[in-house]
């Protein structure tokens, strides 16, 4: 039986987890007070101001109990879906500091006491404090949007065109799956230009060649083969793809064209995106921020209307008719991780999660804080397999494909001596910390169970 490690704690200098809870954290909250701050100016209503002024006040004591390492109190607000997750959590931990507790607890409740600001005001309910950050995200993407919304187009219409003829291939579909898999991995970081107006023919030519191999020489495990033949491994009726959303913006982009793709290759019959029930982590999809993508795409952007349009169009038309759906669920904004995908998860959700997850012919998920949930964020040697840090989700008939940017601590599924050898270039480059290669970004991680281990 494999002894399951110990989590990181924000006292670990050697953790991403020490420099967050010190520095980002305080930084953020000076930015959701700015954000509240304007918006009252903007107001006409009493109510709203003076409640706004004891948000900002309220944050304020939130920071100043950061930075100076004071102890994470319960909520005890009932009202509020989920809360009492973490006072249960709590009263497990027994008495814990900010700046000593565990790192992926402290940053879950981090976000839901911001949220329990909001929510405990009448007129803020349905604030989203990083709204504004996430459209100028999506907007400073222009050039990027632009050039997946031509990509679309012509892959579209090609599409169409050689299912028509029965002329397309399974090698053609994934080599365009690979290479929108890499942007949806990569986001900003990936150079679009190495797809823009390509033809099929194009992108399958590249195979093995030096475009793809820039895209794809930081992946440290690629288990992408598995997940392809596991999607075709299943009856097109049944073929369903769901993905666990990270980030709004240009990736939640990314993940819409991805998803285009498949239901135009006709590879499945349906995707659901999930998304989070409230504001969390500064960029996570909300599904209002879906309805606000679908007017920024049409009037954030100059140049390539008619491509923007049919990529809307397209969209448009696989959700009215049911192919395309998106979800939401209070488990995600619980501060479990998801091992708790399990029928005995009763409280939060994560049964029903689970029995549907079982359904899928793939799971998709997305981002650094979800794979952190996949292994428990916990000190799992970086050379331990994929399936033993996700623990009983490994038998538990859920397909999972996890694609992540490393941005923090946890990781998995690496060949023998390649953490070795990052951490000693790591520190070759300056850095104090060796381990901290696997929070700078630069590497990532496409992990797959087929949930039968």
């Amino acid at each position: 039986m494999t002894t399951v490690p110990p989590l990181y704690y924000n006292n670990d200098p050697h953790s991403f987890g020490f420099a967050t809870a010190r520095s980002r954290w305080p930084s953020i909250l000076d930015s959701v007070i700015k954000d509240v701050e304007a918006t009252m100016v903007d107001s006409n209503s009493r109510t709203e101001v003076s409640q706004g002024k004891e948000i900002v006040q309220d944050i304020t004591r939130l920071k100043e109990a950061i930075m100076k390492n004071g102890e994470i109190g319960s909520f005890a607000k009932p009202d509020i879906p989920g809360l009492q997750s973490y006072d249960d959590t709590l009263e497990t931990l027994g008495a814990i500091t900010w700046l000593t507790g565990p790192w992926l607890f402290c940053e879950c409740y981090l976000y839901r006491r911001i949220d329990a600001y909001f929510k405990s005001r009448s007129e803020w309910v349905e604030f989203d404090p990083f709204e504004s950050k996430k459209e100028t995200a999506f907007r400073s993407s222009g050039p990027g949007i632009i050039e997946l919304c031509l990509r679309y187009k012509k892959m579209s219409l090609s599409l169409a065109k050689q299912q028509n003829e029965g002329s397309i291939t399974i090698d053609r579909l994934r080599v365009i799956f690979e290479e929108l898999i890499d942007v949806s991995l990569w986001g900003n970081a990936i150079d679009l230009s190495l797809l823009a107006n390509a033809t099929l023919e194009d992108l399958q030519s590249r195979q093995g060649a030096e475009a793809i191999a820039k895209a794809s020489k930081n992946v440290l495990c690629n288990d992408l083969p598995l997940a392809w033949n596991r999607l075709l491994s299943v009856p097109i009726e049944k073929r369903r793809v769901d993905f666990v959303l990270d980030n709004a913006g240009f990736e939640l982009f990314t993940d819409i064209v991805l998803s285009l793709f498949l239901l135009d290759s006709k590879l499945t019959k349906k995707v659901v995106f999930h998304c989070k029930t409230r504001p969390w982590m500064v960029s996570d999809t909300m599904i209002k921020d879906y309805d606000v993508f679908f007017h920024e795409i049409l009037h954030a952007f100059s140049g390539s209307n008619d491509e923007r349009k049919y990529l809307v169009d397209r969209l448009h038309d696989y959700k009215a008719s049911g192919k395309f759906q998106l979800v939401d669920s209070e488990f995600w904004t619980v501060d479990l991780d998801y091992w708790h995908l399990s029928p005995e998860e009763t409280k939060y959700g994560g049964a029903d999660l689970c029995n549907h997850f079982q359904d899928s012919a793939l799971v998709i998920v997305k981002g650094d804080l979800n794979y952190r949930k996949l292994t428990g964020d916990r000190k799992w040697p970086r050379d331990v397999p994929f399936t033993t840090a996700i623990g009983k989700l490994a038998h538990s008939g859920i397909h999972i494909l996890a694609l992540r940017t490393c941005k923090a601590d946890v990781c998995a599924g690496l060949p023998v001596g390649k953490d070795e050898e990052l951490c000693d270039y790591w520190r070759s480059q300056g850095n104090k910390y060796g381990e901290l290669w696997c929070s700078s970004g630069k590497w990532a991680v496409i992990s797959y169970s087929s949930g039968e281990n």
